[in-house]
C-alpha cells in the first residue's frame, strides 16, 4: 500500500491510469443497469401484447380474406366472360370479313376471274378444302348456277385462311347462296364430345334437303345488313348456335355467310381450366333460360323445366334481377339449405350472362385455415422472440464483461502512450535506415520533438510516393484483372446454386447454368419460392456485355425479385410485376439499356404455369401428350423491359402434366457461331432436344446442349453469354 501511495504521489502515469480505470468501471455499471432494465421491461410488455394481437387480428383477418375471396371469384368470372365474348366476337368478325369479300365478288364480277375448279368430295386427312354442295332441286349444270358458283369460288383461299386459325376449336364456316348452292369447310368436324354438330350434317338425315331452310339463312329475314345470332338448337346432343351475315349482289341480298359452333366447345375453348377451386359455370340468356351449364341437374342445368325467372325462390329472383341490371357482381343464395356464391358478368356477343357458382363452405374452410396458419406463425414468432430475449440476455452480460476488460486494457495502454520515453525516436530512425519505409514515428508530446517526428514522417512519405509512382504503371493491369475476378465471383454468387428450392414438393427437377462470354455476364437466371407451392423461375438477357451489362443485370434481377415478393403474396398477377419493373428500369435509363425477360410462376401443387415473355427467346416445351419438344410462342409478342415505360404486358397460362419439361435459354445458345461464323440456330436446338433429350433429366439436358454447342463451335471463341434453365415435373 505504501508503495502504491508513493507512486501516486510522484508518478503522473499512475494518476492518469487510476482516473481512466475509475471512469471505465463507472460507465460500465451505468450501461449495464440500463440494459437489464430495458430487457426485463420489453419481455413483460411483449408477454401482454401478443395475446391482444391475436384477438384483434381474428375479426380483421376473417373480413379481409372473405372480401378477397369474393374479389377473386368476381375477377375470375369477368376474365372468363371477356375471353368468351372476345372469342365469339372474333368468329363473328371473320364471318363479316368473308361476307364483305363475297359482296365484292358478286357486285363487281368483271373485276374477278371465275374459277370452275369445283370440289365436291369430303375433306380427307385433315386437309383444309372448301367443298361445294347443292340443295335438292338445284341443277349444278345450269349455266347461271355454275357461273355464280365459279365467281364465289374466289372466296376459297380466304375461307381456308380463316378456318386455319381455329385448329383448337371445332367450328364450321359456310356460305349459302340464294341460288341454292353451299360452300363449306370442315362441315364434318366433330365436337370435343365426338358429335357432328353443324347444321350442315342434317343433310345426312334427309333425302330432300334445301340449304336455304337452315337457321343461318332463315334468320336473315330482313335487309338491314346486320348479322344475326340464332337461338340455341340441340343437334346430336350438342347445344349449337349459328351466326350469319348477308352478302349482296347488284340486285340485293345474294346469300349469307355463317358459322356453326357448339356452346360446350366454345366454353371449353375460352374459359379458365384452373382446378384449384370448386366451381361450376352456366350461361343464361336475357329471358332467364339456361343455354349451357356444367350442372347435370337442378335449377342451373340446361335441362331444367323452368327458366330462372319462373322459379319462386326469393334468392333466385334477386340474383336474376342483379344479373340483368348489373354488368358484373356476386350474390349469396341458398338452395335446399346449402349456401352458394354466384359471380356473374355480361356476355354481350351471346346476348346473355356468364355465371360461376361457388360453394360457401370453400370460403369458410379457407378462412379457418388462413387464421390457423397466421396464428401458428404468431405463436411461433412469439416463442422465438422470448427465446432470443432469454438467450441474448446471458450473451449480452458476457459481452458487457468483455467490453469492460477491453476498456480497462485500452485505458492502460492509452496512459502508457502518453508517458512513452522520448528516446523512442532514436530506435525508430534505426528501423527507417534499414529500409522499413512503412514505419511511422508516432510522438504526441506537443513540443519540438513532435514536430521533428512529423518532418521525418513527411520525408518518408515523399520517398514512398516517388517509389509508388514508378511501380504503379506496372501493377495497374494486375489490379484491373483482380477487380474483374472479384466482380465475376460476386456476380456468380448472386445466382442460385441450390436447385432443391423447397422440401414441401418432390415432384419436380430443376437445373440451371450461366457461362459469361467475358469476365462478367449480362445474362442471369433466378429461382425462388413465393410460398410453399409457388416457384418463380426467371431468365433474362441484358443488352451489351461487360461491366455495364453486369451492373444493369444486378439492378434488373434485384427489382424483379423484390417486386415479386411484394406484389405476388396473394395473387399470380405476374404481368403487373413485369410492368412495374419496366417502369423502374426506364427511370433514368439514359444509356438506353434494355433486358429481355421470361419469367413464370410454377404452382408445384397444381402444375399450373403463369408466364410473361418480354422480347425473350421462346422456350422449348416437352408435352407428354405429343411427346416432342415445341417452341412455346406466346399469343402476343411484347417489347423488351427498359425500352418504354408505357408498355402494358400480358401473361399467359398453361398446365403441365407429369413428365412435361420446360427449357429456358438466352440467345447465346441459338446464336453461338462456329469457325465459319454460322449460327447454331433454333432448328438445330429443336432437333437435338427431340432426338437426344426426350427422357433426360434437367441437368443432363443442359450439360448435353452445352456439349453440342462446344462441338459445333470448335475453336471459335464464345461470342455471347450462355444461360440455360430447365424445369421438369416428375
Amino acid at each position: 500500500m505504501e508503495t502504491l501511495k508513493r507512486k501516486l504521489e510522484h508518478s503522473i502515469e499512475w494518476k492518469i491510469l487510476l482516473l481512466s480505470l475509475g471512469g471505465a468501471v463507472t460507465s460500465f455499471v451505468c450501461i449495464f443497469c440500463v440494459f437489464l432494465f430495458t430487457v426485463f421491461s420489453t419481455e413483460e410488455k411483449l408477454s401482454l401484447w401478443f395475446p391482444l394481437l391475436k384477438n384483434n387480428l381474428s375479426e380483421e383477418i376473417t373480413q379481409n380474406i372473405s372480401n378477397s375471396k369474393k374479389r377473386i371469384y368476381v375477377n375470375h368470372v369477368i376474365g372468363d366472360g371477356v375471353t368468351l365474348d372476345l372469342n365469339v366476337r372474333k368468329c363473328m368478325d371473320d364471318v363479316e370479313l368473308i361476307a364483305m369479300s363475297m359482296t365484292n365478288y358478286m357486285k363487281y364480277p368483271k373485276h374477278y376471274k371465275r374459277n370452275y375448279d369445283f370440289r365436291f368430295d369430303e375433306v380427307k386427312d385433315g386437309e383444309k378444302t372448301v367443298v361445294s354442295r347443292f340443295s335438292s332441286g338445284v341443277n349444278p349444270r345450269e349455266r347461271s348456277v355454275r357461273d355464280d358458283l365459279a365467281l364465289a369460288n374466289n372466296i376459297n383461299d380466304l375461307m381456308v385462311s380463316v378456318s386455319s386459325q381455329y385448329t383448337a376449336l371445332p367450328i364450321v364456316f359456310y356460305v349459302i347462296s340464294k341460288k341454292g348452292y353451299c360452300l363449306s369447310i370442315n362441315s364434318n368436324d366433330k365436337s370435343y364430345h365426338g358429335n357432328l354438330f353443324s347444321f350442315l350434317s342434317l343433310k345426312n338425315t334427309k333425302r330432300f334437303f334445301d340449304y336455304r331452310e337452315l337457321p343461318a339463312y332463315v334468320i336473315q329475314n330482313n335487309t338491314d345488313g346486320k348479322g344475326r345470332l340464332s337461338n340455341v338448337y340441340i343437334n346430336n346432343s350438342e347445344p349449337v348456335i349459328c351466326y350469319s351475315f348477308p352478302y349482296y349482289d347488284d340486285k340485293g341480298v345474294a346469300g349469307v355467310v355463317a358459322f356453326d359452333v357448339s356452346l360446350y366447345d366454345m366454353a371449353a375453348f375460352s374459359l379458365d381450366s384452373a382446378t384449384d377451386h370448386e366451381w361450376k359455370m352456366f350461361l343464361m340468356d336475357n329471358t332467364g333460360k339456361i343455354q349451357m351449364s356444367d350442372f347435370s341437374e337442378g335449377v342451373f342445368s340446361a335441362n331444367a323445366d323452368l327458366t330462372l325467372k319462373q322459379i319462386a325462390s326469393a334468392d333466385i329472383k334477386d340474383l336474376i334481377k342483379k344479373m340483368l341490371s348489373e354488368k358484373t357482381g356476386i350474390s349469396l343464395i341458398s338452395i335446399d339449405g346449402i349456401s352458394y356464391y354466384v359471380a356473374y358478368t355480361e356476355a354481350p356477343s351471346l346476348h346473355g350472362h356468364l355465371a360461376a357458382v361457388y360453394f360457401d363452405d370453400e370460403i369458410r374452410v379457407s378462412l379457418e385455415k388462413s387464421k390457423e396458419n397466421i396464428f401458428k406463425i404468431i405463436d411461433k414468432k412469439n416463442s422465438i422472440v422470448f427465446e432470443l430475449i432469454r438467450k441474448y440476455r446471458g450473451v449480452m452480460c458476457f459481452v458487457m464483461a468483455l467490453l469492460l476488460m477491453l476498456s480497462l486494457i485500452i485505458s492502460y495502454r492509452v496512459v502508457k502512450a502518453y508517458t512513452r520515453p522520448i528516446k523512442q525516436i532514436s530506435s525508430e530512425i534505426k528501423s527507417l535506415s534499414k529500409g522499413n519505409l512503412d514505419k511511422q514515428i508516432s510522438v504526441k508530446s506537443g513540443d519540438e520533438i513532435e514536430k521533428l517526428a512529423e518532418n521525418i514522417n513527411n520525408m518518408v512519405i515523399e520517398i514512398k510516393r516517388k517509389m509508388h509512382s514508378i511501380s504503379r504503371v506496372s501493377s495497374e493491369k494486375e489490379k484491373i484483372e483482380a477487380t474483374m475476378n472479384v466482380a465475376k465471383t460476386i456476380q456468380s454468387n448472386m445466382l442460385p446454386k441450390d436447385f432443391i428450392v423447397t422440401e414441401h414438393h418432390g415432384n419436380y427437377e430443376l437445373y440451371a447454368m450461366n457461362l459469361p462470354a467475358k469476365s462478367v455476364s449480362g445474362d442471369f437466371y433466378d429461382l425462388f419460392m413465393l410460398d410453399e407451392d409457388r416457384l418463380i423461375v426467371t431468365i433474362a438477357d441484358v443488352s451489351g456485355k461487360g461491366i455495364p451489362a453486369a451492373l444493369f443485370m444486378v439492378i434488373s434481377m434485384t427489382i424483379l425479385r423484390n417486386l415479386s415478393h411484394m406484389m405476388l403474396k396473394d395473387n399470380n398477377d405476374l404481368a403487373s410485376v413485369v410492368k412495374q419493373s419496366n417502369i423502374q428500369l426506364c427511370d433514368n435509363n439514359k444509356e438506353g439499356m434494355f433486358v429481355t425477360v421470361f419469367t413464370a410462376i410454377v404452382n408445384l401443387k397444381t402444375r399450373e404455369i403463369s408466364y410473361v415473355s418480354a422480347g425473350h427467346n421462346p422456350p422449348l416445351l416437352l408435352s407428354r401428350k405429343k411427346w416432342k419438344y415445341e417452341f412455346l410462342n406466346p399469343p402476343k409478342i411484347f417489347p423488351m423491359v427498359g425500352v418504354s415505360d408505357l408498355i402494358e404486358y400480358e401473361q399467359n397460362n398453361l398446365i403441365l402434366d407429369e413428365g412435361d419439361c420446360l427449357l429456358l435459354y438466352t440467345d447465346g445458345v441459338t446464336e453461338a457461331i462456329d469457325e465459319h461464323e454460322k449460327l447454331f440456330g433454333e432448328t438445330r436446338l429443336l432437333k437435338i432436344m427431340n432426338e437426344e433429350m426426350l427422357n433426360a433429366s434437367p441437368d443432363k439436358i443442359i450439360k448435353g446442349v452445352y456439349s453440342r454447342i462446344l462441338e459445333f463451335a470448335g475453336k471459335a471463341e464464345q461470342f455471347d453469354d450462355i444461360t440455360m434453365l430447365c424445369f421438369r415435373f416428375k
